[in-house]
């Protein structure tokens, strides 16, 4: 009160920053010089057909991905770097070649896009209770997809922490998956609990522990998750869908397929994109990586308590079991022939003539070949 007395005594208007701050009006200018701290102005982005999208947000300086970085901050890709920070963190994938697909960022756009809530989309008074053998296989099913479900939540989230920033497009489509992997979990385990149900036996998990303890990358890591384990998965979402006893099971299956393809088409862009452009090699490397895996793979396709449940499901009985293991064998060996289809247009040299001798017993080339007479 005593400076602005003095200064209206004196005839100087009162400048209130300057009264708070006890600075001058000079220096309160300087105090907003980090306004000129920008490495893009005058940007403008045009929002597109579904508004203005990830997208269309990478104009200019926005839209450069760098093919490695150093910056270990949690800065935005284009915000102005203050020298001095300390770093937050120690990215290990910090090189484009290790995470990037180019079609991350339009993913993440149609996941969030075409979300969906089970607890209200599905007409859960529809399902209603079948015969008690029926019933126990389809419990079994869901347990089943409800572990793989976990399983893929925990795998990314391993991984999620240790992406540089300057790959946002990737970080941000891969949180939509998890959460996209969360609803699954979440679902099926709901349909297991449904009209008094139960869940049924934990899964054999071979593969699934050498996913989760695979150390060297995240792109041997996307193998597994997304040309291995995701095509059976995708499999067993259709399966589920086409012998669905009411529309809602083939909603929730088709809804889940949908989200899975999206997620395997991140999946395979990034292993085709890495093998294009690591050091001559790398892609005989992966499939050298195979062999091992494909023997945990046969165990878990020979544990009889998945196979023998979607049977059930399939042939509608116990009774009709027989049946439905023809159209299960059916399944098997398409899941084998989808598995070498998309290794190679990965970029990756698995082929029958390479492939493991007990995997390649599910092909059942014996079974087709013609006879010599």
């Amino acid at each position: 009160m005593a400076l602005e007395e003095e200064q209206q005594q004196s005839g100087e208007e009162a400048d209130p920053q300057s009264s708070r701050t006890g600075t001058s009006p000079e220096a309160a200018i300087d105090r907003f010089s980090w306004m000129n701290d920008t490495l893009e102005w005058g940007v403008r982005a045009q929002p597109g057909k579904r508004g203005l999208t990830m997208r269309d947000l990478n104009v200019g300086s926005y839209g450069e991905v760098p093919e490695s970085s150093s910056d270990m901050s949690r800065r935005p890709r284009g915000a102005f770097p203050i020298s001095g920070i300390p770093r937050t963190d120690l990215y290990a994938l910090s090189a484009k070649v290790d995470l990037w697909a180019d079609n991350a960022v339009d993913l993440y756009e149609e996941a969030i896009q075409r979300r969906w809530m089970g607890h209200l989309e599905i007409a859960w008074e529809e399902i209603t209770p079948q015969p008690y053998e029926y019933e126990l296989a389809m419990r079994q099913l869901c347990t089943e997809l409800a572990q793989q479900a976990s399983i893929e939540t925990d795998l990314i989230g391993q991984w999620l922490h240790k992406m540089n920033y300057a790959y946002h497009e990737v970080k941000t489509f891969l949180a939509s998956e998890i959460f996209d992997t969360g609803r699954h979990y979440t679902i099926f385990r709901h349909r297991a609990l449904h009209n008094g149900g139960s869940l049924g036996l934990e899964s054999a998990g071979q593969f699934n522990r050498r996913m989760m303890e695979t150390r060297p990358g995240w792109t041997e890591v996307s193998v597994f998750l997304y040309l291995v384990r995701g095509p059976l998965t995708l499999l067993l979402y259709r399966f589920g869908e086409a012998y669905a006893r009411n529309k809602a099971d083939q909603l929730l299956f088709r809804k889940c397929m949908e989200d899975k393809t999206r997620h395997m088409a991140y999946g395979m862009a990034h292993v085709r994109y890495a093998v294009e452009n690591q050091p001559e090699g790398f892609g005989l490397g992966l499939s050298n990586l195979m062999r091992g895996v494909e023997r945990d793979l046969v165990r878990d396709l020979n544990d009889p308590v998945l196979w023998e449940a979607l049977a059930i499901i399939i042939g509608g009985s116990v009774e009709n079991i027989a049946g439905g293991m023809a159209v299960v064998e059916d399944l098997k060996q398409r899941y084998i022939e989808d598995y070498l289809r998309r290794m190679q247009w990965a970029g990756i040299n698995k082929t029958e003539a390479n492939l493991s001798p007990d995997l390649a017993v599910f092909l059942r080339r014996e079974e087709t070949a013609p006879s010599g007479d």
